[in-house]
C-alpha cells in the first residue's frame, strides 16, 4: 500500500509539474504577443492620424514620435525576456521584428521633412527618392519579419507543446 501510495503521489507530482511548466509556456508566449501588440497598435494608431484628412503634420509628428518610444519600450521589454527552457528562438525573432518596425518608423521619420516642400530641387528629389527607396524596402523587410515570427512562434509552440490559437 505504502508503495502505491508513493508512485501515485510521484505520478500527481509528475503531472502536475508537467502542467506548470504548460502554463509557463501560455504566459510565456502571450507575454511576447502583448509585447508586439503595444508596438504594433501604435503603429496602427499613426498610420489612422497620417491617413485621416483633418490631421496636422504637428498631429503626425508627435504620433509618430511616440510610435517610435512605443516601439522602442516594447522592444528593450522583450530584449529583457528570459530564455523558454534555454531556447531564445521566439524572444530573438520578437526583438528582430521589433528592431526592424522601429527601423521602419525611423526611415519614415525621416521622409517627414519633405512632406511641405513645394518647390523641390533636383538634389532634394534624388535624396527624397532614396528615401522613399528605403522606406518601402525597409516595409518588405519588416513584413519578411512579421512571417519569420509566425513561424517562430509555430516552431517554438510544436517544440514546447504549445497550442495556439
Amino acid at each position: 500500500m505504502k508503495k502505491s501510495l508513493f508512485i501515485l503521489s510521484l505520478s500527481a507530482l509528475l503531472v502536475l509539474a508537467g502542467c506548470g511548466k504548460a502554463g509557463n509556456v501560455v504566459e510565456y508566449n502571450d507575454s511576447f504577443v502583448s509585447i508586439v501588440k503595444e508596438c504594433t497598435d501604435s503603429t496602427q494608431e499613426l498610420f489612422n492620424v497620417f491617413q485621416a484628412e483633418s490631421s496636422t503634420l504637428d498631429a503626425i509628428s508627435e504620433s509618430l514620435e511616440n510610435s517610435i518610444n512605443v516601439c522602442k519600450n516594447s522592444e528593450s521589454k522583450a530584449s529583457k525576456m528570459w530564455d523558454f527552457d534555454k531556447d531564445s528562438s521566439l524572444k530573438d525573432a520578437v526583438v528582430k521584428l521589433l528592431s526592424t518596425e522601429v527601423y521602419y518608423l525611423e526611415k519614415f521619420w525621416s521622409t517627414s521633412r519633405y512632406r511641405n516642400i513645394d518647390n523641390i530641387t533636383d538634389e532634394d528629389r534624388a535624396a527624397y527618392d532614396s528615401l522613399v527607396s528605403d522606406l518601402y524596402l525597409a516595409e518588405e523587410t519588416l513584413n519578411n519579419q512579421f512571417s519569420s515570427l509566425q513561424q517562430a512562434q509555430e516552431l517554438f509552440a510544436a517544440k514546447h507543446w504549445l497550442k495556439l490559437e
